[in-house]
């Protein structure tokens, strides 16, 4: 949809993305989405009694309503909303949506907004236990670990599963592999991206060009951490691309060869290009919060706020789940129809890139429709102009504010840049689009 009246995007920071069980491992999703928040209020200086609201984006969240217990540990007023809203790897989005929507209904005029996500505290659980009488107690339980589980007992890892919910979806490294199939992207054109992604996000970093919008966090030895852990740990890679070729298949490993593969998601294949999704074209797993203030551009006047863009608008469209990586190309569109425009009317795009498959397949589903030179626009770097996630990393409730700041910075080191769409696929095959404008 168009917004009739547009809204202030303000004060947009996050932490440094890391990898999972390292340099923020030790922070719940909802302590990550604290220290955000924190930061956010001291830099915006606004006091606290003028949040009107908490919204907070988790693609698995595990306290009680993060949001609640975020406003709570800041010491926000006791009678202000807190909301949690989880929509798989699009939740900071709908969290954007979400405090736009109550802004409008006249709900209040200024929402903290986060995104968070710690991978590493996904944890192990033990299905069906309470259903066996042998393990239906903590007690009972432990007495029969490791190796004398009941049948039917079994131990789970929720991030496994959370990638695939086992009734209606594949894994996402599947959904990736069967849009590189489906879409005939061969493994050049994917890794071609990613390296992209590498190298742009590494030149960023090292330029100080994400200093403004990344707080410093102390890492788990106690040094300080001021920039996305992937990033500098994949310097060698940009140094030295040939090690793009070197990478693993994903499903051309013992654990799946590729004839294996076609025989168990044949029936989702359309074409047959070989195994192209790796190790290295895919983003890494990640722990990390993003946020943001959004208000009314009067309320951003009255207290000061510097206005960084305008959200002006957002469509939520979904697809068939295995083939969730194409939903970005269907949220973009839709949003595009709504504002009358082109995908050439839009200065840059930055799009998620939960696998270079996903997001390759979806600008080759916009250039089918429409007719769109992604190619080239991706080569004069209005696609992903900094990086996107392959580099940076995707804590997944975290990602889609991630997307507004670079789409931020993009507004700031290019005066040319005016419109940028942000879009963001999910696991379930919902995806989001919104559309920032300068300020």
């Amino acid at each position: 949809m168009k917004l009739e009246k547009k809204l202030a995007i303000c004060t947009t920071r996050r932490t440094p993305f890391a990898q999972i069980a390292k340099a923020l491992g030790r922070f719940p999703a909802h302590h990550l989405g604290k220290m955000v928040a924190e930061d956010i209020l001291k830099l915006s200086g606004i006091d606290k009694k003028n949040v009107d609201g908490v919204i907070v984006g988790e693609g698995f969240p595990f306290a009680p309503n993060s949001a609640r217990v975020i406003a709570n540990l800041i010491g926000l007023p006791d009678e202000i909303p807190a909301l949690t809203v989880n929509q798989n790897c699009v939740s900071a989005m709908e969290a954007v949506v979400e405090s736009a929507r109550r802004i409008l209904l006249g709900e209040g005029k200024l929402f903290l907004t986060i995104g968070e996500e710690s991978q590493t505290s996904m944890p192990f659980v033990i299905k069906n236990a309470r259903m066996n009488k042998k393990t239906s107690s903590l007690d009972r339980l432990l007495s029969l670990l490791p190796d004398k589980l009941p049948e039917g007992v079994e131990v789970r890892d929720l991030l496994e599963d959370g990638l695939a919910d086992g009734e209606t979806s594949y894994g996402m490294a599947v959904t990736a592999e069967i849009v590189a199939q489906n879409y005939r992207l061969s493994r050049e054109i994917q890794d071609k991206l990613a390296y992209e992604s590498f190298k742009r996000a590494y030149e960023a970093t090292t330029q100080g060009l994400y200093d403004p919008y990344i707080m410093e966090v102390i890492d788990d030895e106690g040094n300080p951490l001021k920039a996305d852990e992937a990033v500098l740990l994949r310097k060698g890679i940009v140094e030295n691309p040939s090690r793009m070729e070197r990478a693993m298949l994903l499903f051309d490993n013992p654990g799946m060869k590729w004839d294996q593969f076609k025989q168990k998601y044949g029936k989702d294949l359309k074409n047959d290009v070989g195994p192209t999704v790796t190790i290295f074209n895919a983003s890494p797993r990640s722990d990390g919060a993003s946020g943001l203030i959004l208000t009314t551009p009067e309320r951003a006047k009255e207290l000061g706020l510097e206005i960084q863009a305008y959200l002006t608008g957002w469509k939520m469209k979904g697809v068939h789940p295995n083939l969730m990586g194409i939903g970005q190309a269907a949220a973009t569109l839709g949003l595009l129809q709504d504002f009358g425009l082109k995908p050439q009317d839009v200065d840059v795009i930055e799009i998620h890139e939960a696998f270079a498959a996903t997001a390759v397949g979806a600008l080759e589903e916009i250039r089918i429709q429409t007719g769109f030179d992604w190619q080239k626009r991706f080569e004069e770097k209005k696609i992903n102009t900094f990086g996107g996630s392959i580099a940076i990393g995707h804590p997944f409730g975290a990602t889609g504010i991630r997307l507004i700041a670079n789409a931020i910075m993009d507004m700031k080191h290019d005066p040319s840049v005016n419109r940028v769409i942000c879009t963001a696929c999910a696991h379930g095959g919902v995806a989001g689009a919104l559309m920032i404008e300068r300020a």
